[in-house]
């Protein structure tokens, strides 16, 4: 591949979603990633009906080796002498044991950058307990914070606490590189999925140590102003998000209802956030009298913040994200063309790109330890004993 990264080369153990798509952002830039994969290949293959596989499994090689053998060792040491960054998401304990610590790699390659991507970091109180992004979102009030007020919880319905932990990542990598290159040092990286959603929460934390007020859920509204939400219109409903006064001016302004500018309940952004439910009922009355689309329309062209509320088919299917090469089409590990989110960024020189499906599980074994000075023999011996294993094998 070629790309800003053509020179860094990344060796990925780790499996689900987080690790895997910080590998990924770094070989959309170029790096040559081989993933290493266990038996019977890396989990994120069969995830969510496979439909995580091609999204975090693109641009890069497939190496499958059972870190359990005892061949395992030998094979790591090889791997990891050519590598900048290997990246893997075992628990401290667990990495150690199968030899995928930084301790153990930097003894082979003192310049290499180790990311730990685990639950909750390798130290602290809670360094030994598993994790997922909605444990994350439990564990950060997240979750808490999401959903209406006369139900319980929810989870986002996506994943943010891994794809920004895998975005966190690569960032680290990136900068951990740059401190290498100037001083010959490798280091650790961590990243947690329970320090990215505190992350995400900053500001709720900030806004309670200030203030001692804990903010509830609010469905599809948000406390800090209003209007701001979901609105019906004749025909399709349409997201708002009036955040300042002068946009509350121009609101008024394209729906006719300048009166509302006089009125002591709607005056200020206090005033309409202390009265939500009678703006509500006032703004959906006015809308009833436009279609969703001459209302965005309108309110586009105003430079207010307004939106259709989208399905999941029809944001796929979106121009805009078609045009802009941020939904792309790949062929995935069966033939399928299936449609995939792109890194989400543009360089004018050195764009990201997505270059190779992703692979079997263990579709480049031989490949891989032959380019690291394994002869074929000694390739050989390695598949018989199961150490490795290559694709169809």
């Amino acid at each position: 591949m070629n790309g800003a990264l053509e020179d860094v080369a990344v060796l990925d153990f780790s499996q689900s979603i987080a690790g895997p798509y910080a590998a990924t952002m770094l070989a959309d830039f170029g790096a040559d990633v081989v993933s290493v994969e266990p038996p019977g290949g890396a989990g994120q293959r069969r995830m969510v009906k496979e439909a995580v596989r091609p999204n975090v499994m693109r641009n890069r090689r497939s190496l499958v080796l059972d870190l359990k053998s005892e061949d395992a060792a030998g094979v790591v040491a090889d791997l990891v002498e050519a590598a900048d960054v290997v990246v893997h998401n075992y628990r401290p304990e667990v990495a150690e044991r199968l030899g995928v610590d930084y301790d153990t790699l930097s003894g082979h390659n003192e310049g290499v950058v180790v990311c730990s991507v685990t639950g909750f970091g390798e130290s602290g109180t809670y360094s030994d307990r598993p994790a997922t992004d909605p444990i994350a979102q439990a564990m950060s009030g997240l979750m808490w914070n999401t959903g209406e007020p006369d139900r319980k919880p929810s989870r986002v319905g996506a994943s943010p606490i891994d794809v920004a932990t895998g975005m966190y990542t690569a960032f680290a990598a990136m900068a951990a590189l740059r401190h290498r290159d100037s001083t010959g040092e490798g280091q650790r990286v961590e990243t947690s999925l329970f320090d990215t959603a505190a992350a995400f929460m900053g500001y709720w934390y900030t806004h309670y140590s200030r203030t001692g007020e804990q903010p509830g859920r609010q469905g599809d509204s948000w406390g800090g102003y209003a209007p701001v939400g979901i609105f019906e219109t004749a025909d399709d409903p349409v997201y708002l998000s009036v955040m300042y006064q002068h946009l509350w001016e121009r609101f008024c302004d394209v729906l006719d209802r300048e009166e509302w500018l006089d009125d002591p309940r709607f005056a200020t952004d206090d005033d309409r956030t202390a009265h939500r439910e009678e703006l509500t009922t006032a703004i959906e009355a006015a809308l009833a009298e436009h279609t969703r689309e001459e209302l965005v329309d309108a309110l586009v062209e105003a430079g207010i913040p307004a939106a259709e509320l989208r399905t999941i088919a029809e944001a796929a299917a979106d121009d805009h994200l078609h045009e802009r090469g941020t939904v792309d089409a790949v062929e995935d590990t069966d033939g399928r063309e299936v449609l995939v989110a792109a890194a989400p960024a543009i360089l004018s020189e050195t764009d990201p790109t997505i270059e190779r499906p992703p692979p079997r599980a263990g579709e480049h074994t031989r490949e891989v330890l032959r380019e690291h000075g394994l002869d074929e023999g000694t390739v050989r011996s390695l598949l018989d004993r199961g150490a490795v294993v290559e694709h169809g094998e």
